[in-house]
């Protein structure tokens, strides 16, 4: 068995570019709720990757990445009601930066939400105390602290990692293990880093299946795209050993 790591960023009114429409999202979500899917808990996946936690046969592990308001404004709502958990891994300067000052939401698609950081952080990312008052299904943890994009402090890849790592610690009170590489992008000098600033688990955003095997250092995680009927069919595809690691050779991303 494979559990797939589902990974989305947006939940908009609409679908657009790495977001997905409220309806779809919704449709989603019932899918596995009406369907027995057990949505694992960050620590459940992480000792499921150890070999040591059995997770149920129809087990799924749903990521957002960047701590999106809309996360907090559209998707923490449906997956309350359904009883199902996520994570969300978080860009700590942005987080910071947007609990400065109270915005009103505005629910923009991504490229629109990048311009609008730097200018009204909160109006599109969320504040710590967002987070505070969701950790009822959601999990959190690092995506650096910048995302490489320096909107606010120029940092090295170091202080990136460290500084992540530290924000959450303060703010939510855990060491943390995991790390979502910013657009994926990692080489093994970045392991070695990250390693050695005590991250244990790392994630990536290619396609692929993800066994109890110990291996921390490559969690593949399955864009979301479409409808509830493509997230059927891919599932499917992933929960599966073989068939799932020949269709992520042959459709890496």
């Amino acid at each position: 068995m494979s559990i797939p790591v589902l990974m989305y960023h947006h939940i908009l009114p609409k679908d657009g570019f790495i977001c997905s429409s409220v309806e779809n999202f919704t449709k989603q979500m019932k899918f596995l709720s009406d369907n027995g899917f057990y949505t694992l808990s960050s620590e459940e996946f992480y000792m499921y990757k150890k070999g040591s936690f059995k997770a149920p046969k129809k087990s799924v592990f749903i990521t957002f990445d960047d701590g999106w308001r809309d996360n907090i404004i559209y998707a923490y709502p449906i997956l309350k009601k359904l009883g199902l958990k996520a994570t969300i891994f978080l860009v700590t300067d942005w987080i910071d930066k947007a609990s400065e000052k109270k915005e009103k939401f505005n629910p923009l698609y991504h490229s629109d939400c990048k311009k609008s950081i730097p200018i009204n952080p909160n109006s599109v990312i969320m504040n710590w105390d967002d987070i505070h008052k969701s950790q009822d299904v959601f999990d959190f943890h690092s995506h650096t602290a910048s995302h490489r994009d320096f909107y606010f402090k120029e940092r090295s890849w170091q202080e990136d990692l460290y500084n992540s790592k530290k924000s959450i610690k303060k703010q939510l009170g855990y060491e943390d293990k995991h790390l979502c590489w910013p657009r994926g992008n990692f080489d093994n000098k970045l392991v070695k880093q990250a390693l050695e600033v005590g991250y244990e688990i790392l994630y990536t955003i290619k396609r692929g299946t993800n066994l109890p095997d110990n291996n921390l250092l490559h969690v593949n995680r399955l864009a979301i795209k479409k409808d509830e009927k493509w997230l059927r069919k891919n599932i499917a595809i992933f929960s599966n050993n073989i068939i799932g690691s020949l269709y992520a050779k042959i459709k890496p991303q």
